[in-house]
């Protein structure tokens, strides 16, 4: 499966809203996602296990929660991408959320917005 770049130069644009995805996934197909995330182009991720259950209430199960922050021209195809590679068909597949950012600010640089990506 192929997914274009989504990054494009530039990566971002001055001024342009930043938005947060956050995917909840399983575990199981925690690497597949991955590997597709870091071919994209995506500025980064972070990873934290998680355990939740859904609204069949079938007890905790072990997931896997990636944070990506993006500009808000890469939403869609990153969102598109995750839900392609996560899917199995079956409960439990996830969910993906899409949040807005009021600020965003690199430690390092003190760059802001999207240039903190």
């Amino acid at each position: 499966m192929k997914f274009p770049a989504v990054r494009q130069v530039p990566y971002f644009r001055e001024g342009a809203p930043v938005k947060k995805i956050e995917a909840i996934i399983r575990k199981e197909k925690f690497e597949e996602v991955c590997k597709i995330l870091e071919k994209s182009g995506v500025g980064g991720i972070t990873v934290t296990e998680a355990k939740g259950f859904g609204h069949h209430r079938n007890g905790l199960k072990e997931k896997i929660k990636i944070d990506i922050y993006v500009d808000e021209f890469q939403v869609d195809k990153v969102v598109e991408m995750i839900r392609r590679v996560a899917k199995t068909g079956t409960t439990g597949d996830g969910k993906i959320a899409i949040l807005p950012l009021e600020k965003i600010v690199r430690i390092r640089t003190g760059e802001e917005g999207a240039a903190a990506i």
